[in-house]
Formats: structure tokens, C-alpha cells, sequence
């Protein structure tokens, strides 16, 4: 038994959580490679985080990426990377899109932004 939990836990991508304020909120998978396995769930982000213009974003990943790109609204953003997490300064409201790539393969986050 404890053989298929860990066949399965190695079977699925790496977490990742966006950070606004003190409440964490789990970012939804779209695509991912990690080892020897790929997937492509295409999961819908059903949380939007809200923050005001100008706020710190920060996701925080359970792994050590290589290199992160984020884009929101399909515009990059720039991002300071700082071990496990990376932030950026929200400026605009919509889609949020993290591609990770990391020592065993690669994520793509999905999430959502709304400012007040």
C-alpha cells in the first residue's frame, strides 16, 4: 500500500500556493512534465485573489525552480526569485499564468487577480 501512495505522490506535479496578505491560496494546474510523468488536467482556477494596485503577490512553490515566467492578462510581469518563492508588485487585474521549470521538469500555475 504505502508503494502506491508513494507511486502516486511521485505521479503528480509539485504544489504551488499565491500569497496575497496572510491567506494562501492553491494555484491550479494546467500542464506539467515532473520526472517521468506528464499530465495535462487543465484545471480551472475557482479562486480569485483580491488585492489593491500597487499589492506584493507572492507564490511560493514546493520545489526550487530553475527559472519562473509569469504573465497576467498575458502580459509579462517582472519578478524578483528568491529560493522558492517569487513576487511581483500587482499592476493589473485578470488571468495569471506561471511556468516553472525546475531540477525533475516543469509546471505551468494557473490563478486569477482581481484589484480593489
Amino acid at each position: 500500500m504505502a508503494v502506491i501512495l508513494i507511486a502516486l505522490a511521485i505521479a503528480s506535479p509539485p504544489r504551488a500556493t499565491m500569497s496575497i496578505g496572510a491567506r494562501p491560496l492553491p494555484l491550479a494546474v494546467s500542464s506539467w512534465c515532473w520526472g517521468t510523468h506528464c499530465g495535462a488536467p487543465i484545471a480551472a482556477s475557482t479562486r480569485t485573489a483580491v488585492i489593491r494596485r500597487g499589492g506584493l503577490v507572492r507564490v511560493d512553490f514546493a520545489f526550487t525552480p530553475n527559472s519562473v515566467r509569469v504573465a497576467v492578462s498575458g502580459r509579462r510581469v517582472k519578478i524578483a526569485v528568491r529560493n522558492r518563492e517569487v513576487s511581483w508588485r500587482a499592476r493589473s487585474a485578470g488571468g495569471v499564468t506561471i511556468n516553472a521549470t525546475g531540477a525533475s521538469g516543469w509546471v505551468t500555475y494557473v490563478g486569477r487577480i482581481r484589484l480593489r
